[in-house]
């Protein structure tokens, strides 16, 4: 009894002291509640086609195809978010004293030189890498000079980057939620949360359309997790070009905001599909459910499958049993 008490004394300190770092941190915090986690790739994969999704998180099919867009996206993440913690924990001199260059150029072979040990070959080659790290530098330099039309000090503090999120879901407690926000601000009584993307040339109409699913579920677990009103939180993407047009008749800029919908209706909608994936994909237990109907969904004119990993296995997913809408 003792040697169980010691163990559980263990365990709670273990559950309130850890770092959570990682989407690992967040499984494993998890599991010593004994729940399960979701994320938004995984509602976003299964809202996409659940064929998808079964076969990547039940039938454990996932491959991994790495990407320069992945190394670029990361890199970029921490040397935004390396400056912007300089600035506000000390301030925007010290911030812009930052070799930013060098952070990204580090950042950028760290995270290349971790996926071509797992991944065991080379992917990219020494000339696009170095396109990549020229487009970063750019975005900086034009970022810094433009800093105080998007990132202020005036009435403005710093929350918190990489917050996590882990918090239980309406239709099932043994289901966690779990991410990360890049960045959480408050300016003047507002909550908002950023979400960096990098981009080429930035989000036309559809793409603007089609995204907002993910910070709206942030917006939703933020405020059940901390206390926030829904009312007193923005959510915005903060997108970044690697390129401009050439030959423009007209200035542009290296930065793209776009605030999706986010009021109660956008917020119930997605909450309804988020329970719907929960419920159908999960037992009450919190188990992967492999009874259900998991069906192939292709989509308008098959754009479900041109990115899908198992477009071409026949054998995972056969095309006579694709739907096409």
């Amino acid at each position: 009894k003792n040697n169980y008490q010691i163990f559980l004394c263990h365990k709670f300190l273990l559950y309130y002291s850890m770092e959570l770092k990682t989407p690992r941190d967040l499984a494993i915090k998890a599991r010593m509640l004994g729940k399960k986690t979701v994320s938004y790739s995984q509602f976003s994969r299964y809202k996409t086609c659940p064929k998808s999704w079964k076969l990547s998180y039940i039938d454990k099919h996932r491959e991994f195809d790495p990407s320069i867009f992945l190394i670029f996206g990361t890199a970029f993440h921490e040397t935004l978010q390396t400056y912007l913690d300089t600035m506000y924990k000390e301030s925007a001199v010290k911030a812009n004293e930052l070799d930013v260059n060098k952070i990204l150029m580090e950042s950028m072979k760290r995270e290349y030189k971790a996926i071509v040990d797992d991944y065991g070959e080379d992917f990219s080659t020494p000339e696009e890498l170095g396109e990549f790290y020229q487009d970063g530098v750019a975005i900086m330099e034009w970022f810094k000079k433009k800093r105080g039309a998007y990132f202020s000090k005036k009435n403005t503090k710093l929350v918190g980057i990489e917050m996590p999120i882990l918090c239980e879901t309406d239709s099932n407690p043994n289901i966690m939620m779990m991410g990360f926000m890049d960045i959480v601000m408050k300016e003047h009584d507002k909550i908002v949360i950023y979400d960096i993307k990098t981009s080429t040339r930035g989000w036309k109409a559809a793409q603007k359309k089609a995204n907002g699913d993910q910070l709206r579920l942030y917006k939703k677990f933020f405020s059940k997790q901390y206390g926030i009103d829904e009312k007193d939180i923005i959510v915005e993407y903060f997108i970044v070009k690697r390129k401009l047009w050439e030959n423009c008749d007209f200035p542009q800029k290296r930065i793209q905001q776009v605030r999706p919908a986010a009021g109660k209706p956008s917020l119930n909608k997605v909450m309804r599909e988020l329970d719907s994936f929960i419920s159908n994909a999960f037992t009450p237990e919190g188990k992967h459910n492999k009874e259900s109907n998991y069906p192939a969904v292709a989509g308008p004119k098959k754009i479900n499958c041109k990115w899908c990993e198992y477009r071409d296995r026949e054998d995972l997913c056969p095309k006579s049993e694709r739907i096409v809408e």
